[in-house]
């Protein structure tokens, strides 16, 4: 587990499940208000970024802003581009790195299900229940326009005669300048008595798939199409839970007839199963997602293997040296998939399972002796006794021995390092001039 940043995971054990950190079209709507803030006009403003910017080598050690997002620990914040957007109780909002400033805050157009303060003024223990309770907004693509996606609880308008019924609101917005696309209520079937949470978002090929709990269990996952006009939620199962996925496939646990647990691939267009493995009596398995077309299984031994989503087929074998204490870390628009940790050593695979490099654990010339605190693209942001450094995830080799911070999410842009006043955005240092 990441000491830093999040992680998704899944867990079985016995006959319990418990995922660790993992309707019809609305329209875009009225009340949704771009903060004064001096800014470029929403007309001109472009904050996507440029997808061939490469990863910084170092950031500078003062912070240029500070995100009120609330007190220290792990907020549902995303860097896309040349912006950070921030998952809340009642919405959506839109940062611009380069000022700091909120450049839009998208409400649900549904009331939300917790009635909370602004972020910034969350006291420890509610930012702690909100963050377990709505997901981190997930970049895709929608009728061609780079987009971001995030999922919160609210209480759908009652029908006829009926009462309000608990559900989500699927926010879709622009990645440009935060305009919304769309928001999609989502009914949870039947009448859920517990509070509900967004756990996992995962993007897939035209659609995003979502697991959702009930008081903190995991309860199901729905899905939803990525359409322009018409969004719809494509299939809805109450005995699988996702974890991952890649492409048009999922993976997660399944909840068998006799109350036992299977790992399972599940079409993320149809909800269809595609492959199930069963557990065996009594094990306790793990899947961690990390955005690549692999993701690692953990079993009872200290051992640990890869697991193609789309095909349930094991990839790495455990003789490969990838151990259970391994966490696997995937830069955005990356191709390689870092595994490790400071006992282990570390592991680097392509996305087809193929080994790159190996360093044993220890301190010696050649060894690993760090803990991953960020990655983008094939840079990862390690920290090791001497300070943060950057390592080139295809060879191995540092590239830059001081990256001046140690920062929690990079992007080409900014790095965001998570602190007790908020999210401190350091911007990346100019080759050659001093920190």
């Amino acid at each position: 587990m990441r000491s830093r940043s999040p992680v998704r995971a899944g867990v079985i054990a016995l006959a319990a499940v418990a995922l660790l950190a993992a309707c019809t079209g609305g329209s875009s709507g009225e009340g949704d208000s771009p903060a004064a803030s001096g800014s470029p006009t929403r007309k001109a403003l472009d904050l996507s970024g440029d997808p061939r910017a490469a990863a910084p080598l170092a950031f500078e050690s003062k912070a240029a802003h500070v995100l009120p997002t609330g007190p220290k620990g792990f907020p549902p914040l995303t860097l896309y581009g040349r912006a950070a957007w921030l998952t809340h109780a009642s919405g959506l909002t839109m940062y611009n790195l380069a000022t700091g400033k909120a450049v839009t805050d998208i409400k649900t157009q549904n009331t939300p299900t917790y009635d909370l303060p602004a972020p910034g003024d969350l006291s420890k223990k509610q930012a702690e229940m909100i963050r377990s309770r709505v997901s981190f907004p997930v970049p895709v693509e929608i009728g061609g326009v780079q987009a971001v996606v995030a999922a919160v609880p609210v209480k759908l308008a009652k029908q006829g005669s009926g009462s309000a019924q608990a559900g989500f609101e699927v926010i879709a917005a622009r990645a440009d300048n935060g305009k919304p696309i769309w928001r999609l209520p989502v009914d949870i079937y039947g009448d859920p008595a517990g509070k509900l949470g967004a756990l996992v978002v995962e993007p897939g090929d035209g659609v995003v798939s979502v697991t959702w709990t009930e008081d903190d269990y995991t309860t199901g996952s729905f899905a939803v199409s990525l359409d322009d006009k018409q969004p719809q939620m494509l299939w809805q199962r109450a005995d699988f839970w996702t974890v991952a996925g890649y492409g048009d496939a999922v993976l997660g646990f399944r909840e068998e007839p006799d109350e036992q647990y299977s790992v399972a691939g599940v079409a993320a267009s149809s909800g269809r199963d595609l492959w199930v493995k069963g557990l065996p009596a009594g094990a306790t398995w793990a899947v961690k997602s990390n955005d690549t077309p692999l993701a690692k299984l953990d079993d009872d031994s200290k051992q640990a293997r890869l697991i193609e989503i789309a095909t349930g087929d094991f990839v790495l074998s455990k003789q490969a040296g990838l151990t259970k204490g391994m966490s696997c870390l995937h830069g955005d628009g990356g191709t390689v998939l870092l595994c490790s940790s400071k006992q282990d050593g570390a592991l680097a695979v392509d996305k087809t399972g193929k080994v790159l490099w190996r360093r044993a654990a220890g301190d010696g010339p050649g060894k690993w002796n760090a803990t991953v605190e960020a990655e983008f693209k094939d840079r990862f942001y390690a920290k090791g006794k001497d300070g943060a450094f950057v390592v080139d995830g295809r060879t191995g080799r540092t590239v830059s021995a001081d990256a001046g911070i140690v920062p929690d999410r990079v992007d080409a842009y900014a790095a965001l390092v998570y602190t007790d006043k908020g999210t401190e955005v350091h911007l990346p240092s100019a080759p050659g001039v001093p920190r």
